[in-house]
């Protein structure tokens, strides 16, 4: 498994690279706006939206500005008091009303739910109702306040006739509308109104009624994620056999590879496909999933699993240690058989990590961690970036593979989990993107991405994260590090500039344009991975410096 683990990745970009339910590029200013308080940019769109029955972008926006409102609802009750018939406004007050009522409740079953969840969720939903009315009545033709109503229909455990007249409602105004469908999957699911029969055949008929191209014709995948493991492997009545799942994978392994990589449209059914795939340990086949989903995680299914980005890094973590693992001794671990993305032939990226302390204090706490380094000091802080490794020149250790120390964070998290010993991360992604990360007590604590207008943080996250940098660097005024962290302008600039605001050294010159800019520092030296059992006789040393002068780098 360590020899072949390596190589499952390729063709996979890296954890920090993946995002959940990013938006389309067309909403991002909108959100943008959202987040900082102003409601104009989300009502143009909306209202553009609305006008060219872009039904898809109209549920996406709203869906996330929603989101947005449920943290800060301040700029939609702005809007609502200026327009309170707008049904843009309406629509997006409906959805915050529902998403604020699951919020309470969770998506765990209901025998995880506590009784005071459960009446405060229904009181919410109760409260919601006549808005989701006045939003459908205000909007005509519009599918997507029917979504509010269907999410209402399920958590209020409306009767079957309510729900079959909101969904055929729904459908009259877009009979091909996704979320509409994703709805329905899930109030007949077994586990929640309905039967898995009921549920498979209603997927069954709408994806033999969809359009050739579109993701409707993969939705029995979505059904199959609604399945709870233990019914599937008792074969409970409704559920298809093994050649019926066979055949529901390989209709969305079709309509994905008719898809090109991180296509906005293949999206939910790749991450239906891949968690499908990840059940059946069929690793291969979901290793090519997720190559061509690429950077593009939605929140379900993973939500079902906990946290939805860290259940999806997790989880494929998993799958490559299934693959790697089933390689026979003489095999090798197949290549990619699906197209790659862009994303990961960007160059890689570049990294400087802020260490507290010496050199030499540094390198003792690496001596158990399994990765390669260099080393400089810089003042009260050591600068420290990735080095090759002699075990493997050009790769890292089997160790550091094993660990998966692939970026500086992982290392600090790995090796620095002592007192004192907070450590901040400088990461250049591409040319358009700097990262920001604070790693304390062995976790990352805050991370912080600069990439334009839609990466800019509420003010409430910037702030706690103002406050974290502040007390890592140890000087600093939280206050203007935040109006850094909130600012839209060059990631490049904005990282200098935060950092010299923080009291930290300069970044190497030629940070972001070539590796290991610490290799001419003065004073460097490189801290190379030793086995455990080395690094444990080294950690035990009395000898004051485990990199003795035989093994610096000749400066």
């Amino acid at each position: 498994m360590v020899r072949n683990l390596e190589a499952t990745g390729v063709g996979l970009v890296p954890d920090h690279a993946v995002v959940v339910d990013a938006p389309d590029a067309r909403a991002v200013e909108a959100l943008d706006a959202a987040r900082r308080g102003a409601h104009a940019p989300a009502r143009a769109l909306l209202a553009a939206t609305r006008a060219e029955a872009d039904w898809t972008l109209r549920h996406e926006a709203v869906a996330a500005l929603a989101e947005i409102a449920v943290a800060d609802a301040a700029w939609l009750g702005a809007w609502l008091d200026e327009s309170p018939e707008d049904p843009d406004v309406l629509t997006v007050e409906a959805f915050r009303r529902v998403e604020e009522a699951w919020a309470v409740r969770t998506a765990a079953r209901a025998k995880d739910v506590s009784e005071e969840q459960f009446r405060a969720f229904h009181t919410l939903l109760d409260d919601a109702l006549p808005v989701i009315e006045a939003a459908v009545a205000a909007s005509p033709g519009d599918p997507v306040p029917w979504s509010a109503a269907l999410a209402h229909c399920m958590g209020a455990q409306a009767p079957r006739e309510v729900f079959e007249e909101c969904l055929g409602r729904a459908l009259a105004c877009a009979p091909h509308h996704l979320p509409t469908h994703l709805h329905a999957v899930q109030y007949l699911a077994a586990k929640w109104h309905g039967s898995h029969e009921e549920m498979f055949g209603y997927a069954a008929r709408v994806a033999a009624e969809a359009p050739e191209d579109s993701p409707l014709r993969a939705l029995e995948v979505v059904a199959l994620t609604e399945v709870v493991p233990e019914e599937a492997r008792r074969r409970e009545d409704g559920i298809p056999g093994p050649d019926g799942i066979d055949a529901i994978i390989a209709t969305a392994q079709a309509y994905s590879a008719s898809r090109p990589p991180e296509d906005h449209a293949a999206r939910l059914i790749r991450n239906h496909l891949v968690w499908v795939l990840n059940g059946r340990e069929r690793w291969a086949e979901s290793l090519d999933v997720y190559r061509s989903i690429g950077r593009y995680a939605t929140r379900d299914p993973w939500t079902y699993a906990g946290e939805p980005l860290e259940m999806f890094r997790a989880i494929r973590d998993s799958a490559r240690a299934g693959l790697a693992a089933s390689i026979p001794r003489n095999g090798t671990v197949p290549a990619p058989a699906v197209p790659l993305p862009d994303s990961v032939r960007a160059e890689a990226a570049h990294e400087i990590a802020y260490v507290p302390g010496a050199p030499q204090r540094v390198s003792q706490e690496l001596l158990l961690c399994g990765a390669t380094v260099r080393l400089a000091p810089a003042g009260r802080w050591t600068l420290m970036e990735s080095a090759p490794s002699e075990e493997t020149p050009g790769k890292r250790g089997r160790r550091a593979t094993v660990l998966r120390l692939d970026g500086l964070a992982a290392v600090a998290e790995t090796a620095f989990d002592s007192a004192g010993m907070t450590t901040l991360v400088a990461r250049c992604e591409g040319s358009d993107a700097r990262v920001l990360t604070v790693v304390a007590k062995g976790r990352t604590a805050a991370r912080h991405r600069w990439a334009g207008a839609g990466s800019v943080p509420s003010q409430e996250t910037a702030q706690q994260h103002a406050q974290l940098l502040v007390a890592a660097a140890g000087q600093g005024d939280a206050r203007e590090i935040a109006r850094l962290l909130r600012d839209p302008g060059d990631a490049s600039e904005l990282l200098i500039r935060t950092l010299n605001a923080l009291g930290l050294p300069p970044l190497p010159v030629g940070f972001g344009e070539r590796a290991e800019v610490l290799a001419d520092a003065r004073g460097a030296t490189v801290h190379r991975a030793r086995s455990l059992w080395q690094g444990m006789k080294d950690f035990m040393s009395d000898e004051t410096d485990p990199n003795p002068p035989l093994q610096l780098d000749g400066r």
